[in-house]
Parts: C-alpha cells; structure tokens; sequence
C-alpha cells in the first residue's frame, strides 16, 4: 500500500491514482482519520471473501472441525460430488479459508469456491468428468502435404 498525503491527492491526483495499480492507496491527513482508496472489485472482493470465510469457519466449528461436513451444511448442491471429490474441496477450502483470511486477499477463496459450485452445477447438468485422451507413444509422423 503507497501512502499519499491529502494534499497530495489534491495537487497530482492523477500521479496519486496512477498508484491504484499496485494496489490500495492510502491518503494520510492531519485533522482526521486516514482514507483508503481502493478499486471497487478489491471491495467486492474483500467484503465476499470475508462474509464467506465467516460462514466457513462457523460451520466448521458446528461440525467439530469436520470441514467436509461443514460444507454439505452450508451447501446442498454438494450432493452432487462423489465422496472423493468432497474430500478434495473440503481439503481445498480448508487450506484456502485460513491462508486467504491470514493474508487478507480472498481472490482465490472466492475463485475455488465458484469452480466447485460450478462443477456441481455441471453434474447437475448431466455432465460427468471423462478420462483423459491417450495418444499412442510412438504415433506415425506424417509429412506435410
């Protein structure tokens, strides 16, 4: 996070919001509290990200830190997973809610947990993994035409 006086932002603003893109930016003043300036998904995010890890961390301790559990608590369309693929996103949520929530940047919290929402959707859709292609080891070379 830079750090910007207010009289700054009023000189150069556009030097002082050049700054935005490497993140937050703060505006120190002397008769009040200090300003953040930040982009609005980096809100979106933040407030998402915490109101999800909330839920998470209360359901968890629900369930007697059994995270799988939490989450087919908190979400019904985990029906849709195989008890494998539920032990995979609880693994996967569990590393990320406590990282993520640590670091304060919820981005990949967020991001995990659309993709498995997703998935659930696309199994419910009829749609089921299939097993990669394989090529044969030693495949004829062709010449080009």
């Amino acid at each position: 996070m830079t750090t910007w006086t207010f009289t700054d932002l009023l000189r150069k603003p556009k030097v002082v919001l050049e700054r935005m893109d490497e993140g937050q930016v703060r505006i120190t003043r002397r008769d009040g509290d200090d300003l953040v300036i930040l982009r609005a998904h980096d809100l979106d995010s933040l407030v998402d990200g915490v109101a999800l890890s909330s839920r998470l961390i209360r359901a968890i301790g629900r369930n007697r830190g059994d995270v799988a559990a939490a989450l087919v608590d908190l979400f019904a369309w985990t029906g849709e997973f195989s008890p494998a693929e539920l032990v995979e996103y609880a693994t996967e949520m569990e590393r990320l809610v406590f990282t993520d929530s640590e670091l304060g940047s919820f981005e990949r919290l967020l991001r995990a947990q659309k993709e498995w929402e997703e998935t659930a959707r696309a199994y419910a859709l009829g749609m089921r993994p299939v097993d990669p292609i394989e090529l044969a080891p030693d495949s004829p070379r062709v010449e080009a035409p």
